[in-house]
Formats: C-alpha cells, sequence, structure tokens
C-alpha cells in the first residue's frame, strides 16, 4: 500500500464524501480494521457491520475496485509483509475459529501446545541438561528471571527449587529493584533467564551484567542466536510456534504464543537437580515436608472428608 492507486483506503478517502451513509459507515469500519478486511470473508465482514454483503461489494466498486478479493488484496499483502501484530494474530484466530469452526481452533492449540512441550526433549540432549543442572548444583546463589510472559515460568521453577536447594532468589523486580535484586549475583553464582521472541529488555541487560560480573547464565530460549544465548554458559531450547517444520495443522492457534514449551524445559532441569542433588536433595525434602505438615499447608484427607 504505497501509492494512491494501489491503496483502498486512500480510494476510500478520495470519494468519502460521496458515498451514501450506509457506505461510510461501512468505510470508516475498513478504514478501523485492516486485518480483519484481509482475514475476513466478505460475508463475515458485513456481518460485523450488520449489513448485507452486497453492501461491501458496494463499498469495493465505489473504492474502484471490480471485486471485493481485488478490493481486500492490498490488505492481505499488508498482513503478509507487515509484520505480527496481536491484533493480526487475533483476527486469523476468530477467522479460523468461528462459529462451527471451535474443534478446529481447539485442535490448532492443542497440537501446538504438544510440540511445544516435546521440543524440550527434541531440542536439548540429556547431557546439556545435566551440565545445567550441574552448574546450578555448584552455585552460591541461583538467581531466577523471567519478565511478562516469562515470569509465570521463573516463579513456578524457583517455587520448584526451592524445594530441593535453599538457594533459590526470584528476581521479580518489586518495587522496580530488579539490578539491585541481580546484584545479588556475583562469580559463584547462577542465573537462570526465560525469555522469547520478542526478547524481554530488561532480562537481556539483567543477563549481561550478570554474565560481566562471571556468573553463570543458563539460558531458557527460543533461538541459538537470541540476545539471551550469546551471554549463556548454557543454552536451554523450547519451541513456540510449531518451529522450521511449521505446524501439521495449518491455522493459528492463539493470539498469544504458547508457554508451555519454557515451563516443559524448567521441569526438566529441576528434576535433574534432584537427580544430581544426592542425599542432601532427599534431606531437604523431608524438612520441607514436614515444616508443611506442621504448618496445615494443604487440607488434609480427613479433614476434607470429614
Amino acid at each position: 500500500m504505497t501509492g494512491p492507486l494501489n491503496d483502498p483506503q486512500q480510494r476510500l478517502q478520495a470519494v468519502f464524501a460521496e458515498l451514501t451513509p450506509e457506505l461510510q459507515r461501512a468505510a470508516r469500519w475498513v478504514s478501523r480494521h485492516p486485518a480483519e478486511v484481509g482475514l475476513w470473508s466478505m460475508r463475515r465482514q458485513a456481518q460485523a457491520l450488520s449489513l448485507s454483503p452486497a453492501t461491501m461489494l458496494r463499498l469495493a466498486r465505489a473504492a474502484g475496485y471490480a471485486s471485493y478479493d481485488s478490493f481486500r488484496a492490498p490488505f492481505q499483502q499488508a498482513l503478509a509483509t507487515g509484520g505480527d501484530t496481536l491484533r493480526q494474530r487475533a483476527a486469523r484466530l476468530q477467522a479460523a475459529g468461528g462459529p462451527g469452526k471451535t474443534r478446529f481452533a481447539h485442535d490448532a492449540l492443542s497440537e501446538l501446545q504438544g510440540k511445544a512441550v516435546q521440543s524440550a526433549c527434541v531440542l536439548n540432549t540429556p547431557a546439556q541438561f545435566d551440565a545445567a543442572a550441574q552448574t546450578m548444583l555448584r552455585a552460591r546463589l541461583v538467581g531466577f528471571l523471567g519478565s511478562r510472559s516469562s515470569f509465570g515460568t521463573a516463579f513456578q521453577m524457583r517455587y520448584a527449587y526451592q524445594l530441593v536447594q535453599r538457594n533459590g532468589v526470584l528476581l521479580d523486580g518489586c518495587g522496580s529493584t530488579l539490578h539491585e535484586q541481580a546484584d545479588l549475583l556475583a562469580a559463584e553464582d547462577a542465573l537462570v533467564v526465560v525469555s522469547q521472541s520478542p526478547y524481554s529488555t530488561q532480562s537481556i541487560r539483567v543477563a549481561q551484567a550478570v554474565a560481566a560480573r562471571g556468573a553463570a547464565v543458563i539460558a531458557l530460549t527460543d533461538d541459538a542466536l537470541s540476545p539471551l544465548a550469546l551471554n549463556a554458559g548454557h543454552v536451554l531450547l523450547f519451541r513456540t510456534e510449531g518451529g522450521q517444520e511449521g505446524s501439521g495443522r495449518k491455522g493459528p492457534g492463539s493470539f498469544f504464543h504458547t508457554m508451555a514449551g519454557p515451563l516443559a524445559l524448567a521441569e526438566h532441569l529441576v528434576a535433574r537437580c534432584a537427580v544430581h542433588g544426592g542425599q542432601e536433595i532427599l534431606n531437604r525434602l523431608d524438612e520441607v515436608e514436614l515444616r508443611m505438615k506442621d504448618e496445615l499447608t494443604y487440607l488434609s484427607p480427613v479433614a476434607r472428608h470429614g
């Protein structure tokens, strides 16, 4: 969409004053919903406006196009070359998983999640997990960092890790103190950091600073050349969007990337820590379970059924 002769929106703007009120309403909708124009059928767009499909065709002809397909073609081209926004993803999801297509969207997301979980073992060897786990077990402190969508994985990983080791620290940035928290980590320590494209600027900067101080960085990320991987001594990879082979079931799974892959990595890595921790791990688990029992952390079967 570079010039007025090729841009439907500019064409509509040129003739807007001559359009009927109904066509003006449709033109405004087109201007505000370019992703939907490129992805949805003409009938679906008309339904969103409570108009007839014939009205959308008249709008295309008013802009100088012979058909609605030729009118929407530049919108489709812009989607193919103009990036992949959350709005565009959601519009694709609505187009693929609308009325009567629920099963398709359900299966597409389930397949994507399954491949993301499998990627933990497909993209990483047992030796890689063991090496990262040994680094964590040798560290004085182990920091866990994940920003925005990756925070949940970092929190879950630190929670599981603290069951077997006392030296885990969650870098949550509370009170805008992330860099101050990261200052705890020095040459004898390790940082486990989680991020995927688009990569968190904060996570990258903290990983760089910690690596510069000599601490070991363990990156859980989606690309061997990601900004996190470049500063890491250990890189464990996961897949988010189907990988290079792509999904066997074409269509969007969700508007948001799945977190199943990094969570699978986190669980594998903590499990390997338990494997290599020896008697110290077993003693630690005894202490934790005894404390939770004394504190009535969980509802007991007797109380639940009494």
